[in-house]
């Protein structure tokens, strides 16, 4: 699912944003994205998990996110946890691709947050409605059976302009910076916090959205970018990487980024 966000993005490929694939073509629905400001050596790190509305088989007003319990396998946890606890410096999200008859739903027409083609929501938000349905589905009386429909985690959406196109007062850059994103992003983790369940873990994704102006690495992900093609494999790579590359410098801290592509193999 994450093809239609890189195939998207790969339009505006070239020396300010760079698409690396894994080999490994099926990746399931992960995506990561770096924010690299590389004369301020800063780094913003997004991890995304996509998931689609179910069909329509029920009112809209009763479609949910049928994938959110999936586990891979009865020996692995839930893949709603592994999102929740994935290690700093990344920041995760959800990403949920919603039906065009959805988004025109009267139900749904003129709320806020607004219900769009893709919306965007913090993985400890989501994980913590997954684990109240959980436990109340042992519970008595059961509870939580509405837990991964789109009219219960509305409020804990918001728009995919929050990470792609956020405000940004720097007009000489022309993609997103890691300031003008964790700055986006740590708006609405605020604006929604009436929504939010008291759990540890959103604590620790605010940490991770107002961490210093400095360099943050993740484990195992080199900090340098090679020269190459603006669209790229990777063999070190599991899931597809876009990188926006802002403060490009006139020396080898940038990478040469050709502005033509290289076709996927």
């Amino acid at each position: 699912m994450t093809d239609i966000l890189t195939g998207a993005l790969a339009a505006f490929a070239g020396p300010e944003l760079v698409i690396s694939y894994p080999i490994e073509k099926d990746t399931g629905g992960d995506l990561d994205l770096r924010f690299w400001n590389v004369s301020e050596g800063r780094d913003l790190w997004v991890r995304i998990q996509a998931k689609r509305l179910n069909a329509a088989v029920v009112q809209n007003k009763n479609r949910s996110y049928s994938e959110l319990l999936h586990r891979p396998s009865p020996k692995h946890d839930y893949q709603f946890r592994t999102l929740r606890d994935t290690p700093p410096p990344w920041v995760p999200l959800y990403l949920f691709y919603n039906h065009a008859s959805v988004t025109m739903d009267p139900n749904f027409r003129g709320l806020v947050p607004s219900v769009s083609g893709a919306n965007l929501a913090f993985a400890s938000d989501i994980a913590a409605e997954l684990e109240a349905k959980l436990a109340g589905a042992s519970g008595t009386p059961k509870t939580g059976a509405l837990n991964k429909r789109l009219s219960h985690l509305r409020p804990h959406l918001f728009c995919l302009e929050a990470l792609l196109c956020p405000r940004s007062t720097v007009r000489s850059e022309t993609v997103p910076t890691p300031d003008t994103v964790s700055a986006s992003l740590r708006e609405r983790y605020v604006r929604s916090a009436p929504a939010r369940p008291r759990e540890r873990y959103g604590d620790e994704t605010f940490r991770r959205l107002s961490e210093p102006h400095e360099l943050m690495t993740a484990d195992g992900i080199g900090r340098t970018l090679q020269d190459g093609p603006a669209v790229r494999i990777d063999r070190q790579l599991d899931y597809p990487l876009v990188t926006f590359i802002s403060g490009r410098t006139g020396d080898s801290r940038t990478p040469v980024i050709s502005d033509v592509p290289s076709q996927r193999g």
